[in-house]
């Protein structure tokens, strides 16, 4: 029986807005990729947790400016994966530009990330759309945005 299922959601094409206009009838069409997710099923949790640990190393690509010889330092701005863990330290979301990887457990709460990671996306989601916003930020604005992770990460731990 299935017990672990691994999602990966691809998402090329997705962020490309190019809408094109018609100027007989004045309307303007955006183009949609549909990208279906690839499922990866699994009966116990150590297949599915190497199997998914393999599998970021084969989607994720270091960024060549944090490449620092043998070593990884990231930078500002870097296109490198996120990984986020659980309670056991052990990975279960991995995400970058291009990929949304779930390792998740068949039950009531199928596709349910945990609750942190529900937070941490919001956060990125909320600064993300700051950052598109603003385009450049100042240190006086970076240095808030910073205050406000700690506030909400603080908020986060004071709720588990």
């Amino acid at each position: 029986m299935v017990k672990y299922i691994i999602v990966h959601c691809k998402h090329e094409g997705c962020n490309e807005y190019k809408a094109y206009e018609d100027p007989a009838t004045q309307k303007r069409y955006t183009p949609i990729q549909i990208n279906p997710p690839k499922l990866f099923v699994f009966e116990n949790k150590e297949q599915a947790k190497i199997f998914f640990e393999d599998y970021l190393s084969d989607i994720d690509d270091t960024d060549i400016r944090c490449k620092k010889g043998i070593d990884i330092e990231h930078v500002e701005h870097c296109s490198c994966g996120v990984v986020d863990l659980n309670d056991e330290d052990e990975p279960v979301l991995f995400y970058n530009k291009t990929n949304q990887i779930f390792l998740t457990e068949v039950g009531a709460q199928v596709f349910e990330t945990s609750l942190n990671s529900t937070y941490n996306n919001k956060n990125i989601n909320l600064t993300n759309k700051h950052i598109r916003k603003f385009k450049t930020l100042s240190q006086e604005q970076r240095d808030r945005y910073v205050e406000l992770g700690k506030i909400c990460q603080d908020c986060n731990n004071n709720d588990v």
